[in-house]
């Protein structure tokens, strides 16, 4: 007997369901929705950086700091944070960038604010065919904290995508709004 038809038979005599497939139109109704959430989640964060140019720069904000080191290799997870992925892409242009002493990831740089000398470690590293993710690690902060502290848990509107998360007292998933309120510290 092959190893599908026992699973199959095991399935009728337990009477368990088969796992439910999404069907075109479902996935077709979640892409739009990630298309949509990920377009609001870009839109935000570019107005946070507005609110940070406007005083200082980004490394003043404490929130912003905790978003872009958010990494799942401290934790033992495997995951990626939306959040964190958007937020460094739309900060390196505040950054003069240059080759890192570390090996510790598939990709190192060394960040050095522009306006404010700053430093941190930037890593990429894949997981998986499926799962990667970035990390923005301060080393050295040198400026002034100005903005709002953060909290704990965590408030992330896409929020995480991986294998395996941490507890949801580290971090969970918020509506727009609340989201909104934390980054643009309101």
């Amino acid at each position: 007997m092959t190893k599908f038809l026992r699973i199959f038979i095991k399935l009728l005599m337990c009477n368990i369901k088969p796992k439910k497939y999404f069907t075109e139109e479902e996935i077709k109704d979640r892409n739009v929705l990630f298309e949509r959430k990920h377009t609001q989640l870009f839109d935000i964060l570019k107005s946070a950086f507005k609110i940070y140019d406007s005083k200082l720069c980004q490394c003043a904000y404490p929130r912003f700091r905790q978003l872009v080191q958010i990494d799942c290799s401290e934790s033992g997870n495997s995951f990626k944070c939306w959040e964190t992925e958007i937020l460094i892409g739309l900060s390196k242009k505040n950054f003069n960038v240059t080759q890192s002493n570390l090996k510790d990831e598939v990709t190192n740089e060394k960040w050095e604010c522009k306006k404010c000398n700053s430093t941190y470690e930037f890593g990429w590293s894949d997981f998986s065919i499926s799962v990667d993710r970035e990390k923005l690690k301060l080393i050295e902060l040198k400026t002034e904290s100005i903005g709002k502290e953060t909290i704990k848990p965590i408030p992330l509107y896409i929020g995480l995508y991986g294998h395996s998360y941490p507890p949801k007292t580290e971090m969970y998933n918020a509506e727009f709004s609340e989201f909104e309120k934390y980054i643009l510290e309101k």
